[in-house]
């Protein structure tokens, strides 16, 4: 995870049948990271600037303002990995 390390704190696994991510950006890198990724994404949604839901890439991706973010809709944890590298560079 060496690359993405500039902005992602933590990356966890969420529960479900699908293989969904949980993604904390660092605080300090958090506004930098969250406007890569909506000039990135195409919009569907946003509710009260709190919640921004969108795709890139036929991925459904969820950006909060509190600078969590949930990517849906992977392999494992590696095609996640990679997904976000191309995401935020």
């Amino acid at each position: 995870m060496p690359l993405i390390d500039e902005y992602v704190s933590r990356l966890h696994e969420a529960c479900g049948e699908e293989r969904d991510f949980i993604v904390t950006l660092k605080y300090a890198k958090k506004e930098e990271a969250i406007k890569k990724i909506l000039e990135k994404c195409k919009a569907h949604h946003t509710i009260s600037n709190i919640l921004t839901r969108c795709t890139y890439k036929d991925k459904e991706v969820s950006v909060f303002v509190t600078g969590k973010v949930v990517i849906k809709g992977f392999k494992g944890r590696k095609e996640a990995e990679e997904f976000l590298k191309d995401l935020l560079y």
